[in-house]
């Protein structure tokens, strides 16, 4: 994750103008506080919201993130939809290229890259080379960073945990017509990432975003089917074929 000063992380904390309560909880002194049953989200602290959030992520079987990011200094948009077996398959597109896959199953992670990303990572003669083919990467191997969405544990925020955080709770709005209560999370590490929870049944994450480096993603689709095939072998090429010498 990318790290920022605390001078700019003041900054975009303020930048993201949303109202916030004055007391800010932390998250190392408060993470064993629970929530009542029938407390209301709008009137939790942002440390419950936090961890209601993050305890919700985990029961899901699987979501769908729809997002963009910022890459190489351009926008790239994303979709993936994952669950907690490793099943995973998702899109990336990055301004001015066409669209990238990525598909995970039974451990094996595979990329087909836009032939404009191929040529610019790996050079024009290899691109040709390989065009339309799939990559297979080793286990724990990623082109994009994108695909570390295929690991829900990784996920920003509702998917990852650091005692240092602290969480201050905002206001309502409503995110892809679902009512949604925010909460912002700040670390002395990295950039502040506003969340947003769902008022109207299960209290999931539907947003996290930060304007410290354009990003932004939405979870949809929780406990939904992630149908998966791997790619027919024969379009198939390991990583390291790809660093050998073109003939």
């Amino acid at each position: 994750m990318i790290s920022i000063s605390r001078t700019k992380r003041a900054a975009v904390a303020a930048g993201l103008a949303l109202p916030l309560s004055l007391t800010t909880t932390s998250v190392r002194t408060e993470v064993t506080a629970t929530a009542s049953p029938h407390e209301r989200l709008e009137s939790m602290t942002g440390v419950l919201l936090l961890e209601t959030a993050r305890a919700e992520f985990r029961k899901a079987a699987s979501v769908t993130m729809t997002g963009f990011a910022l890459k190489d200094g351009r926008r790239a948009t994303f979709t993936v939809s994952a669950d907690r077996k490793g099943r995973c398959t998702g899109t990336t597109t990055e301004e001015g290229q066409g669209p990238s896959r990525i598909v995970r199953v039974r451990d094996e992670t595979f990329v087909r890259m836009d032939p404009q990303a191929f040529a610019r990572e790996w050079g024009a003669a290899t691109a040709s080379r390989f065009d339309g083919r799939w990559v297979r990467l080793p286990p724990g191997r990623t082109l994009d960073d994108v695909g570390g969405f295929c690991d829900l544990t990784t996920v920003p925020v509702v998917g990852t945990a650091d005692p240092a955080e602290q969480a201050l709770s905002g206001g309502g709005l409503s995110v892809g017509g679902t009512r949604s209560v925010s909460f912002l999370v700040m670390s002395p590490d990295n950039p502040p990432f506003m969340g947003y929870i769902a008022t109207q049944g299960p209290p999931r994450p539907v947003r996290v975003e930060t304007q410290a480096y354009d990003f932004q993603v939405d979870f949809s689709a929780y406990d939904m089917p992630v149908p998966v095939t791997a790619p027919p072998a024969d379009q198939v090429v390991d990583l390291a074929a790809l660093a050998e010498p073109t003939p």
